[in-house]
């Protein structure tokens, strides 16, 4: 399917979707303060604590009876958990976003980005191809680009990934998890938790 044909959100039979790892909750505070922080330096608006997320793949507008297709993909998928250090303050200038990332990205990380979207494509599922740049978008609408430069840092042991809803509403993304995964320790089998 290509955008031209794209369902659209908005419609009751349509979802808006994406893979990705949740903030872990003993953060959620900490990346919060620096969103309002950075929020305000930029007068963009902060993702709420219970929004931030790294996102692994994109689906976007996905007709509801194609989730359980969805779902059946994130489950083929295996990684290892990992800590990641989020210690870089960033923006996308286009996107008018800023961001946190780690400078130094754990190499499972990417193979797990890598794995979430050969199982869409081994289930003929589309999403959007870009490149990985793993990062959380920490505030939207940024009229000033962030200071870039190092921030934290702080450690983030991830364990789990997830598949999101991103319900279309007016004043800002509030996001929803379908279904979770666990990651396990290199050369074990993953299951999923719905």
């Amino acid at each position: 399917m290509n955008e031209r044909t794209r369902p659209e959100p908005g419609n009751a039979g349509i979802l808006r979707v994406f893979f990705a790892l949740p903030l872990a909750p003993e953060l959620r505070d900490d990346i919060a303060d620096l969103a309002r922080h950075v929020a305000r330096k930029c007068f963009g608006r902060p993702v709420p604590g219970d929004s931030l997320h790294l996102t692994l793949a994109f689906i976007g507008s996905v007709e509801r009876s194609r989730l359980p297709a969805v779902i059946a993909a994130g489950s083929t998928v295996q990684g290892d958990a990992m800590t990641i250090s989020l210690d870089r303050l960033g923006g996308f200038r286009r996107a008018a976003v800023a961001w946190i990332a780690p400078s130094a990205p754990p190499p499972v990380l990417a193979a797990l980005a890598a794995n979430v979207t050969r199982a869409l494509a081994d289930a003929g599922i589309d999403f959007d191809a870009r490149v990985f740049h793993p990062h959380l978008t920490i505030a939207r609408h940024c009229r000033v680009a962030p200071e870039a430069g190092p921030a934290g840092p702080w450690c983030w042991r991830v364990d789990d990934f997830a598949l999101f809803e991103s319900p279309v509403g007016t004043g800002g993304s509030r996001y929803r998890a379908i279904a979770s995964w666990p990651l396990g320790s290199p050369g074990s089998t993953p299951g999923a938790q719905a």
